[in-house]
């Protein structure tokens, strides 16, 4: 007799990799501001901001989807509100996201390293 493989531990990991993951992000950007010279911490913030905006979403939130996707295969991975915006107001979005992120970067930079 073949037994049903569980696969509520992919669920459950997908759920806890999202809820450590933005915490953790933001102790890597404060842990960052803290060690790193201002050029090339805004740099290497504004670097990953530009990827994710133009892979359109997170890695993490792939690798979740996919976990919670190996459980329930009918699961629907939403991305992120970047994504929302760019289906439902076009490319336009997708630029004024960016010029936001760069925007908040340009000012931390000239808020904490001026």
């Amino acid at each position: 007799m073949k037994t049903r493989v569980d696969t509520k531990v992919y669920w459950w990991l997908g759920h806890v990799i999202d809820l450590v993951h933005m915490p953790f992000v933001i102790a890597l950007v404060l842990w960052g501001a803290a060690r790193f010279s201002g050029e090339l911490y805004v740099s290497i913030v504004v670097v990953a901001v530009v990827l994710q905006i133009g892979l359109m979403g997170c890695p993490f939130m792939a690798l979740t989807g996919q976990l919670k996707r190996l459980h329930d295969p009918s699961y629907v991975n939403h991305w992120s509100f970047t994504v929302w915006l760019y289906r439902k107001h076009g490319p336009l979005a997708g630029i004024a996201v960016f010029i936001f992120f760069a925007g908040i970067g340009l000012a931390l930079s000239s808020f904490f390293f001026s």
